[in-house]
């Protein structure tokens, strides 16, 4: 068969793989235990003289598997150790030790986040606060939010901001199928949040002088794409293809190219990288291929490579793209060879000792997922067929990339989004190309537009460049079940990555033993899923959504979601559509008001106006759930009447009576559950 033996001689060729993988596990394991440091010293330094001795003195053939046990160990203790000499926590000026004392804060905006023009979210580092009214040092990372207008300027990275508010830890549940900030903010080492309107900050000192030439010279993109004339979306669209900067994209774009599997082109990543890489090879073609030209053609390749990735703001993916071309480039100045794989391995252990928590973010697990299949399976499918005509093998090239990359995506891809762009295949296949004439053309665009009739003719020709851009997405997302909910566990993507490994060696290698081992995989995770569909055909749960504008939630029995949306909020009919979709229900029922007594289940709950509680409650009984919500003047005498039950105080509750009725509920022994403070409520 083609490409036998390809599978596993590409993990033979390379020897940085085995070494990247113990290390991973042991920055995994150091997330959730973490050796103490002199333990993890002890444990080091013991497995590398047990390496060193073992490589010094000669070793039986049958017993040649020790050295490499005794690496194994060297290298995962040192994976875990590391991942505890980087973490913070355990300091005593850091974030978590003084949030429930600090009443104030000096941060740093690193960067930002989203800004609306109204509220400002960034990533901050702090550098000190205020504790019984003393400033001091304080270090760690947290996630600010500030409310602002134009009689302010616009906050800048490196510009230093004083908060005249509390701190509080991110663990608020989101709703079901929600965007979860506490796992967007911990892949980034961020678990603190304050939130401070426009009288309680403000900046320490004047704008900031210390932007970098990065910095610079994206503000200066940004300013001339805005004076090139392009229209509103399509700028956005441009300024997200040129430097993955999504800030100003509108939703609906955003969601085109989610839902048609071609999201990966707005983050800028290998292919953007390998973009600008042939670029500069195909015009300094012309050098020749001697010695002195290889050496100028990539040393000038070189400069290329991390001027973007600099303009990028050296993001992750970008990075562990450009070292790679890095390699490769130093490679062909050299006349050597670099293996994929060992180049892969190499980036990845660079970046994780630099930041561990790299290895958290989503995209970063994404774009080596997507280089390793393609290093893996890209020869191998590629010569199961040779196309008779060049047009053939162009498109057949396509599709095997396309095809390669998707295959260690997908299984987490289906974890994290709980849905599966089915058009992937022909989307990528017609907005792969595009895009990279839109990086080209969006240089020209930048170079030329201000120069009279040439500038215009390429604006033009760069408007409808990415017009059609927008409309493919468009229609790929909105063909026939073009996103359709797909719902797995992490058991269940574990069982995907085995199953694909397993279905590689059968179908790749004809390894008879993979073949059985496939067939049984299969069976195993049908089970899973038809136990999986079982359950949630039986399932009941009741759920309060977090919306300071008005109380909603939501019944599930089975397969039909019953959901209560008085206030009519557009944001809520999205919730209601992630929670459908979250857990599988095929049918909505819409309720435009709240009733007073829902039986569900074994359960009775009740919904209580704050400004209703001094006129008594029709209930024919004790409930079990009380759900108090609205505004207006609280009662909390009228609430004997519920001592033996569960309150559940709304987000929109004024902060008065939110007080008050904590207060009472700890006088009486009463549970409560403050959303405001807790996030989203969901029973079971």
């Amino acid at each position: 068969m083609h490409g036998s033996g390809n599978l596993t001689s590409a993990f033979v060729r390379a020897p940085l793989l085995r070494a990247a993988v113990p290390f991973i596990l042991g920055l995994v394991a150091g997330r959730f235990f973490m050796i103490p440091w002199v333990v993890g010293w002890v444990v080091v330094l013991s497995s590398f003289g047990l390496c060193l001795f073992l490589s010094l003195r000669k070793q039986e053939y049958g017993l040649r598997w020790i050295p490499g046990i005794a690496l194994f160990i060297l290298i995962f203790s040192f994976g875990n150790l590391w991942q505890n000499i980087r973490s913070d926590l355990a300091r005593t000026d850091h974030v978590e030790q003084l949030v429930d004392s600090a009443t104030g804060w000096e941060v740093q905006v690193m960067e930002v986040a989203s800004d609306n023009g109204r509220t400002m979210r960034a990533w901050t580092q702090v550098r000190a606060a205020v504790v019984a009214g003393v400033l001091q040092p304080a270090s760690g990372a947290m996630m600010v939010t500030i409310l602002h207008d134009s009689t302010r300027r616009a906050v800048q990275i490196h510009d230093r901001i004083v908060l005249a508010s509390k701190a509080t830890r991110i663990d608020k549940m989101p709703n079901p199928g929600g965007f979860d900030v506490r796992q967007w903010a911990g892949s980034r080492g961020v678990y603190h949040e304050s939130f401070a309107p426009m009288d309680r900050w403000d900046f320490t000192s004047g704008p900031s002088k210390s932007k970098n030439l990065f910095e610079q010279a994206r503000q200066h993109i940004s300013g001339w794409l805005l004076e090139s004339g392009l229209p509103d979306r399509e700028r956005a669209l441009a300024k997200a293809i040129l430097l993955g900067m999504r800030d100003e994209l509108a939703r609906d774009q955003n969601q085109a190219f989610v839902r048609s599997g071609t999201i990966h082109v707005l983050a800028v990543s290998g292919t953007h990288v390998g973009i600008i890489y042939v670029a500069v090879l195909w015009g300094l073609s012309f050098l020749g291929k001697d010695k002195r030209s290889r050496l100028i053609r990539g040393i000038m390749a070189l400069i290329a490579l991390w001027a973007y990735a600099g303009l990028t703001g050296f993001s992750p993916s970008v990075l562990r793209a450009t070292i790679m071309f890095s390699l490769f480039t130093l490679a062909e100045m050299s006349r050597g060879r670099t293996e994929s794989l060992n180049s892969l391995a190499f980036a990845a252990i660079g970046l994780l000792l630099w930041d561990p928590l790299m290895l958290m973010h989503l995209g970063f697990q994404l774009s080596f997922l997507a280089v390793l299949g393609i290093a893996v399976f890209y020869r191998p499918i590629h010569l199961l067929w040779a196309p008779p005509h060049a047009v053939g093998r162009f498109f057949w090239s396509l599709i095997v990339v396309s095809l390669a990359a998707q295959a260690f995506t997908i299984p987490l891809c289906l974890y994290v989004f709980q849905a599966f762009p089915v058009w992937f295949l022909p989307a990528n296949m017609a907005i792969v190309g595009l895009v990279g004439l839109g990086v080209y053309g969006g240089i020209v665009v930048i170079v030329v537009h201000a120069i009279p009739v040439l500038g215009p003719i390429f604006t033009a020709l760069m408007k409808w460049l990415l017009l059609l851009l927008g409309f493919l997405s468009a229609f790929f997302a909105g063909l026939p079940g073009a996103y359709p909910a797909v719902r797995i566990g992490f058991w269940g993507m574990v069982g995907l990555y085995v199953l694909l490994a397993f279905f590689a060696m059968w179908m790749m290698q004809g390894r008879k033993w993979a073949r059985l081992a496939t067939l049984t995989t299969v069976a195993i995770l049908l089970f899973g899923w038809g136990w999986t569909a079982r359950q949630r055909n039986t399932q009941e749960s009741f759920t309060a959504y977090t919306d300071r504008d008005g109380f909603s939630g939501a019944f599930l029995h089975g397969r039909t979601l019953y959901a209560f949306n008085p206030t009519g909020n557009e944001w809520i009919e999205r919730n209601v559509e992630d929670h459908a979709r979250s857990v599988g229900a095929y049918r909505v029922v819409h309720v435009d008001s709240l009733p007073h007594w829902v039986v569900h289940g074994k359960k009775s709950y009740a919904f209580l106006p704050v400004d209703r509680t001094a006129k008594g409650h029709p209930w024919p009984s004790t409930p079990s759930t009380i759900v108090l919500y609205g505004q207006g003047w609280l009662d909390t005498k009228a609430c004997a009447s519920g001592r033996g039950s569960e309150w559940i105080l709304s987000a929109d509750m004024e902060g008065t009576p939110r007080a008050m009725m904590r207060r009472w509920a700890k006088e009486n022994d009463a549970a409560v559950f403050d959303m405001r403070l807790a996030g989203a409520y969901v029973r079971p």
